[in-house]
């Protein structure tokens, strides 16, 4: 980045919308008017530009990450000017348009709109840019209402207006509408046939995928997609529309749920009846019920992943051998199970090795009630924190220092731009160059302060968190001398470890986490490794 500083002069953001209705700009059409103008206007050349292309980001989102950026590298000293093809480009709303302007402002950067004529030193130029941010942003609003409005007629009307692809249907784009799709209605029927006839999800993957019936998305049937389309009740004839609603939350659009007497009707060809349904749900619920094995008999269940892909591990696999049946801990990823449409072949996604159930909860359990019975010892080491208090005192004592020497600066800031003011020194330029060695100084002390802040924050909060994590501890060595129930074990175990990863070549992972009830955002995770060196039947 240094080395771009004084060769970069100016930088160009370009932004499209997720919401087509609203911007009928193209990021290519953008950059190419941008950098024209900063050539013809500025004569800058390509090679002295930096162009941030923010794609499918909404202006209502104060967080974009190009626009982020644009501060960060302003800040750094690389470019000094911004040019936007208009203030939408910005935001459409007044209030961020403001916000943004001025953090480059403070930057002593300059902003330049090519299909808008700013000029923050008059003042009618800045009535006009509030002006028009305030009909950006109605029409905008304008724009939603309209929109929303017309979405509204449509299913009033039996219309959909647009949707994801549902398996069994076709969305016909003339009608509206979702109409029949006879193969993969078909499929449909078959599945709904062989659940009731007492088959499984797995089974039904397997028998569309040998006799070749596409699949949703790709070449592969997974039973979670046959659970999952057995489940829809739109095939009884009726399709939902508003299940979610998108809301803006800290600056981000997330879709939530609403209440199911907000849901819009929409007739659509029915495939199954209300009593077919039934007894499809069922039978699903039964299969549940019947597969599996009892999860109180797996001491880590949700806390362990796999060494070689990353994937959750779960307990449902056993082994029936002459000394009796063992359990094993399994990646989901290889248990998966999903078949390649035409041959039917099974695919598994993880190759990693089975762990038995009962040795791994030992040693985890072995290895929790050593740090439960003499928790201060073992948290140190794990934290490997060093405390040096003379180190401590020096950075405490520098931090003094250093905001004594940014109040002088400052000072002496104020002094050169009042003797500008007073006519005293008699140019810009003869005050930039009094202002720019302070500047410099400034950022320098700054960088340091702030270093210096964050190596005590963390000296301070392994203090805390240690101390925190030897009461939580404590109160547990009582606890652990009875007779656990598994609950019991799992809820300890909660407290502690954050998670455990199996790998390959025989070793445990263990990611420990000391929180109380009260703070369970301000977490420390360390790791520590076993050696696991049991022989595994059928699962080494």
């Amino acid at each position: 980045m240094s080395a771009l500083i004084g060769k970069i002069r100016a930088i160009v953001y370009v932004r499209v919308s997720s919401e087509i209705q609203v911007d009928n700009y193209s990021l290519g059409s953008q950059i190419e008017i941008c950098v024209k103008e900063a050539k013809d206007k500025f004569n800058i050349t390509e090679d002295e530009i930096i162009v941030l292309r923010e794609e499918a980001e909404s202006g209502d989102n104060p967080n974009r990450p190009m626009l982020n950026y644009i501060v960060f590298l302003l800040s750094k000293g690389i470019g000094s000017k911004v040019i936007f093809l208009h203030p939408d480009r910005l935001s459409r709303h007044l209030h961020l348009q403001q916000q943004i302007t001025h953090k480059i402002w403070e930057l002593g950067c300059d902003i330049h709109f090519v299909e808008f004529d700013l000029d923050r030193n008059n003042a009618e130029s800045m009535l006009n840019f509030n002006i028009q941010g305030s009909i950006a942003q109605y029409n905008k609003a304008k724009i939603l209402a309209n929109t929303k409005r017309g979405r509204r007629a449509m299913v009033a009307n039996n219309k959909i207006p647009g949707m994801n692809r549902l398996y069994g249907y076709t969305y016909d784009k003339e009608l509206q509408t979702l109409v029949e799709n006879p193969k993969e209605k078909e499929g449909y029927l078959t599945m709904v046939k062989m659940i009731l006839s007492g088959e499984t999800c797995s089974g039904i993957a397997r028998h569309l995928s040998i006799n070749n019936y596409c699949a949703p998305k790709g070449d592969k049937w997974y039973e979670a997609t046959i659970s999952r389309i057995l489940n829809n009740e739109t095939y009884k004839g009726v399709y939902y529309y508003g299940k979610t609603e998108v809301k803006q939350i800290n600056g981000e659009k997330v879709q939530v749920p609403r209440p199911r007497d907000e849901w819009k009707a929409i007739t659509i060809p029915a495939y199954i009846d209300e009593s077919t349904y039934e007894k499809v749900r069922k039978c699903l619920e039964s299969n549940i019920k019947q597969g599996g094995r009892p999860s109180e008999v797996y001491l880590l269940k949700g806390m362990v992943r796999c060494g070689r892909c990353g994937a959750a591990v779960s307990g449902g696999v056993a082994c029936v051998t002459q000394s009796g049946t063992h359990r094993y801990y399994t990646c989901t990823q290889k248990t998966r199970k999903s078949f390649t449409v035409g041959t039917g072949e099974s695919n598994k996604v993880c190759l990693g090795h089975n762990w038995r159930t009962d040795m791994i909860d030992t040693i985890i359990w072995k290895e929790v009630i050593q740090i439960i019975e003499s928790p201060k010892h073992l948290i140190e080491k794990m934290l490997e924190r060093v405390s040096d208090k003379d180190k401590i005192d020096e950075l405490e004592n520098r931090k003094v220092v250093i905001k004594k020497e940014l109040a002088d600066k400052d000072k002496s800031k104020e002094r050169y731009i009042d003797l500008y003011a007073d006519g005293l020194i008699k140019s810009k330029d003869e005050l930039t160059g009094k202002l720019q060695p302070l500047e410099n100084d400034i950022e320098r002390l700054k960088h340091e302060l702030s270093a210096i802040t964050d190596n005590l924050k963390i000296t301070n909060e392994q203090n805390d968190d240690l101390q925190m994590a030897v009461s939580v501890l404590e109160k547990y060595q009582k606890i652990i001398k009875n007779d656990l129930q598994i609950k019991d074990k799992r809820k300890i175990l909660s407290i502690l470890v954050d998670k455990i990863v199996l790998h390959d070549d025989k070793r445990i992972e263990v990611f420990y986490k000391f929180t109380s009830e009260d703070r369970l955002n301000d977490r420390v995770s360390t790791k520590k490794l076993l050696n696991y060196h049991h022989e595994q039947v059928n699962g080494r």
